[in-house]
C-alpha cells in the first residue's frame, strides 16, 4: 500500500497502519486515512463539490484528496479507495449527543444558498413516506421467500414491520417541505467517533431529527437503555424542535432501522441469525419508551391517535 500511496498521491509516509479496510498515516504533520469505498459512485461528484462548499464555509470536515490524475477514486488491487486529509483539530473520541446536535445546528445558516447548487438536491434524502413504504414492501416480499431458512426472523418480523407501518402512518402527515434541512449522516450512532461525524463521505441532507434519533436508538440497544428516556426528555426541553420536527423524531424512533440493519446482515451472511435476539429481547422495554414519548407528546402536541400506544 505504501507504494500505491507514493505513486498516486505523491505522499511518502514512513509508517502506514491498517485498521480493517482503512489505512492511516501521518505525513508532514498531517494525518491521512485511505478508505475503501464500496458505495454508489454516481453521487461522488456531488459529495466532492458539497464538501468543498462546506470547507469554504468553515465547516471543518475532512478533506477529500484527489489523486495525481485529478480523480476522487483510486483503484488499488482492484478495489476503490478515497484518501482523506483528517481534520487535525479533532480528538480521537466517541461522540456524545452534544457533538451530534451541534454538528446539525452548525449547518442551518448554510441553506440560504441551497437553491444555487445542484449538489444539495443530489444529496437530499428522498421523501420518507416513499422510502419507508418501498422498504417495507421489499422486505415483506423478501422474507416470504426466506422464512423457512430464518425461523427466528420469521418469528419477529411481523412485529417490526408493524412498527414500520406506524412510522409510515406518522410521516404521511408531514408535508415534504414543512421542515428545515441540515447536514446529516447516512448513519451515525452512539459508538461513532468524531472521525465518523466529520467524514464527508457519510454526509447527506435531511432533517435535524435524523441523527439524534439514530443516536438514541443505538444507545438504547447497544449501550445503556436505562438513561435514554431521561436524556430524550432533557433533549426535548433544550432542542427547540418545531412541532413538525417532533413528529419526524417520533416517526424515526418508531421505524426499526436497528432491526432491519441486523436482518440485512444476517441474510447477507455477515452475521449469524441468533444476533437478532439482541434486538428482539429488548422489544418490550423499547415499546415502553415509545409509549412514554407518545404520552409526553400528547401533553403539548396534536398527534394522531396510535391505538396500541394508548393502553
Amino acid at each position: 500500500m505504501k507504494n500505491a500511496i507514493n505513486y498516486y498521491y505523491d505522499l511518502f509516509p514512513n509508517d502506514i497502519h491498517q485498521k480493517k479496510s482503512s489505512y492511516n498515516f501521518n505525513y508532514n504533520s498531517h494525518d491521512y486515512t485511505l478508505l475503501l469505498y464500496k458505495e454508489d459512485i454516481s453521487t461522488l461528484k456531488a459529495i466532492y463539490d458539497f464538501h468543498i462548499f462546506l470547507l469554504n464555509n468553515n465547516v471543518f470536515i475532512h478533506q477529500i484528496i484527489l489523486n495525481k490524475m485529478g480523480q476522487i477514486l483510486t483503484n488499488i488491487n482492484n478495489e476503490s479507495y478515497i484518501l482523506l486529509k483528517v481534520n487535525s483539530g479533532l480528538p480521537n473520541k466517541t461522540i456524545n449527543l452534544n457533538d451530534v446536535w451541534n454538528f446539525s445546528n452548525s449547518s442551518i445558516n448554510l441553506y440560504t444558498q441551497k437553491r444555487k447548487y445542484n449538489y444539495f438536491e443530489v444529496l437530499k434524502r428522498e421523501n420518507l413516506f416513499t422510502l419507508w413504504s418501498n422498504k417495507n414492501d421489499h422486505l415483506e416480499y423478501q422474507i416470504s421467500q426466506l422464512e423457512k431458512k430464518y425461523p427466528l426472523i420469521k418469528e419477529s418480523f411481523n412485529y417490526y414491520i408493524g412498527l414500520g407501518e406506524t412510522a409510515i402512518q406518522l410521516i404521511s402527515k408531514v408535508p415534504t417541505n414543512a421542515f428545515q434541512t441540515v447536514i446529516a449522516h447516512k448513519r451515525i450512532n452512539s459508538k461513532s467517533t468524531l472521525f465518523d461525524l466529520y467524514n464527508p463521505l457519510n454526509l447527506i441532507i435531511d432533517s435535524r431529527a435524523r441523527d439524534v434519533s439514530e443516536y438514541f436508538k443505538s444507545k438504547f440497544f447497544y449501550q445503556d437503555k436505562t438513561v435514554v428516556e431521561q436524556q430524550i426528555f432533557s433533549f426535548f426541553i433544550n432542542s427547540y424542535f418545531t412541532a413538525t420536527e417532533f413528529i419526524i423524531f417520533f416517526a424515526r424512533m418508531m421505524y426499526p432501522t436497528y432491526y432491519f440493519d441486523i436482518y440485512e446482515k444476517i441474510i447477507s451472511g455477515i452475521m449469524p441469525e441468533k444476533e437478532i435476539k439482541k434486538i428482539t429481547s429488548q422489544a418490550r422495554d423499547y415499546e415502553k419508551l415509545l409509549r412514554n414519548i407518545y404520552k409526553y407528546y400528547k401533553s403539548f402536541l396534536q398527534i394522531e391517535i396510535i391505538e396500541w400506544l394508548e393502553n
